[in-house]
């Protein structure tokens, strides 16, 4: 417990820094606590080194791929060589420019909301300061912008002003360090803060919210994340509205009060790359009063299995599994609906109208009859076009027998009176129900609505060839996703960071046979025709076009090595919702 504790205090102190151990304030501790956005690089340079350690990384230095690369990166700057003209540094110099910390944030003053941004350049300042003078040039060129500069303490605050307030800029150079922001006056500010005195400061890193979100987002080893994000939603529309001068704005801020958006405090999270054991760490916090209220009494995953179920097979590219409290869900958005739209609101507005819909009552044959557990698999069809790429999703039931004879057949009726083209197979005991749409396009396939019912599970899907591989595996039993090694092993890291913690969501890809799919397509000269057709203004795509035609692509297994298999699970803890996505290691 002591090494954990001691652990979180290190991470903590990275995240926010010492401005009495370091020369000047970082970023959480120049912008203001009342900070309603933010977003940091620790460093970008340490961030470039770690980027090389993971996979990403090494795929772009293979020595079969990189002359690739190199001529799509190649053709893109030449395409975007106008851009030199404009601000004075080609692409090259521009990218080169961070060499430190660069952060961004989104500051409420008595006016308006203001952005503000932290770079540091270094060696790179040159570079800045070209930038900056082709920036001024431009803007007194059109005669709408003054230029005039204060000292401010020891440093010079360079100040644009037009008659438009929502079209200034200031900023101030210290250090090797450009700190700016789009308000002339809030620059000043800044300035002050920068220097530690003649200004009345609580910063960011003594924001409780923020604390509490960043130091919960911290490694498990203590591993310093080389980015970090902090958003208020609520103060982010607060200050939308104040902006407002409509009579609205009082009957919004009523509204989010009554629909209890104040207990959802702040998100937000970290990215970590290239630990001992993983090749990237993502969390995400949701911090949330423990007496939530409103549409926060909505949120209601609990834990339960996450197993795959028997009709899941190990071909799938994606697999993630919900468990969901659905009938408390449904039980708090009724509350908010009736609150808002009177007594009976939500029965008749949204239960007797999809009765009418699906020809069944919703209530009663269908949302009472919901176990908690809902589930989503995406796989490769065989025929490869661009959206080859199907999706199935699974609606666990509690009473199969009643579903089978007295719901089901109803909603395919209904369906089929509205659509004649809605018709049915069955695959053994199994009936698909499916719209008959085609296509006659050869690079895109028609999607297809199917819905069949396996045992205690309803399945949706836009393609009944997903339903029918399906039945195919829950009938057979044979390669299932459970026995699949990197499913096994992407569910032992889960619960080794968990230590016996339940939880609530799961999920599993394999971004390898995803991208395969691309692989396949970008292999195909029809296909390279038609991108190059979508590629008439687009330089992303004629720099594309370009290196795939000048250059073939090495063997997938010289690209798929790299490429591993990735996890995401959710939590739910007194101060709210985390989410931990992880990468493993390839070694």
């Amino acid at each position: 417990m002591k090494h954990t504790l001691i652990i979180t205090a290190f991470g903590a102190i990275s995240f926010f820094g010492s401005w009495s151990f370091g020369q000047r304030p970082t970023a959480p501790q120049l912008f203001s606590g009342k900070a309603v956005a933010y977003a940091r690089v620790n460093d970008t340079r340490e961030l470039k080194d770690k980027l090389a350690e993971t996979a990403t990384g090494k795929l772009a230095n293979d020595k079969d791929l990189k002359p690739i690369l190199n001529s799509f990166y190649g053709s893109f700057s030449q395409l975007v060589q106008g851009m030199q003209n404009e601000i004075g540094l080609n692409l090259d110099e521009l990218l080169s420019i961070p060499n430190g910390e660069l952060a961004v944030a989104v500051v409420p003053t008595k006016t308006q909301p203001v952005f503000c941004f932290l770079l540091e350049a270094g060696s790179e300042m040159p570079a800045v300061e070209i930038l900056l003078k082709r920036i001024e040039a431009r803007g007194l060129e059109r005669g709408n912008r003054e230029r005039t500069t204060k000292e401010i303490g020891r440093l010079e605050v360079v100040q644009y002003k037009t008659p438009n307030p929502n079209r200034q800029f200031g900023y101030f150079i210290d250090s090797g360090v450009l700190v700016g922001c789009a308000s002339a006056e809030y620059a000043e500010t800044l300035a002050q803060i920068w220097q530690g005195s003649g200004v009345d400061h609580t910063p960011l890193a003594e924001n409780r919210n923020f604390t509490d979100i960043l130091s919960r987002c911290v490694g498990t080893e203590g591993e310093r994340p080389q980015i970090s994000f902090y958003v208020d939603p609520v103060g982010i529309a607060r200050e939308t509205l104040k902006q407002s001068s409509s009579a609205s704005t009082f009957v919004a801020l009523t509204a989010m009060k009554t629909l209890g958006l104040e207990g959802f405090k702040a998100l937000g999270g970290s990215v970590i790359m290239a630990t001992n054991e993983f090749d990237s760490i993502l969390h995400l916090h949701m911090l949330m009063d423990t007496n939530r209220q409103g549409v926060l009494r909505a949120l209601r995953p609990k834990s339960g299995s996450t197993e795959p179920e028997t009709w899941v097979d190990d071909s799938v590219v994606s697999y993630s599994t919900i468990n969901w409290d659905v009938q408390r869900t449904m039980k708090a958005v009724q509350e908010i609906v009736d609150t808002f739209g009177g007594e009976n609101a939500f029965e008749d507005n949204f239960i007797k109208n999809a009765s009418r819909a699906m020809g069944v009552d919703f209530r009663k044959d269908f949302i009472e009859n919901l176990a908690d557990r809902l589930t989503l698999t995406q796989m490769i069809l065989p025929e490869k076009k661009i959206n080859s790429q199907s999706n199935l999703l699974a609606i666990h039931i509690k009473d199969e027998a009643k579903f089978k004879s007295d719901v089901l057949p109803k909603i395919y009726e209904k369906a089929k009176g509205s659509d004649s083209r809605w018709t049915t197979r069955q695959v053994g005991d199994i009936d698909i129900h499916y719209l008959e749409i085609r296509s006659n396009s050869a690079a895109v396939r028609a999607p297809q609505p199917a819905f069949a019912l396996l045992g205690k599970t309803l399945l949706f899907s836009d393609s009944s060839e997903s339903i029918e591989r399906a039945i195919g595996v829950y009938n057979s039993g044979e390669n299932l996703l459970s026995d699949a090694i990197e499913f096994k092993l992407i569910r032992d890291k889960i619960k080794a960071q968990l230590k016996g913690q339940d939880f609530s969501i799961m999920s599993y890809q394999r971004p390898d046979e995803q991208l395969r799919l691309f692989y396949d397509l970008a292999n195909d000269p029809k296909n390279i025709d038609r991108l190059e057709e979508m590629s008439e203004n687009n330089p992303f795509f004629q720099s594309l076009v370009t290196a795939l035609r000048s250059r073939q692509l090495p063997p997938f297994e010289q690209i798929s090595k790299y490429i591993v298999p990735t996890g995401a699970f959710m939590t739910e803890e007194e101060s709210g919702l985390h989410y931990t996505a992880f990468s493993l290691k390839r070694e």
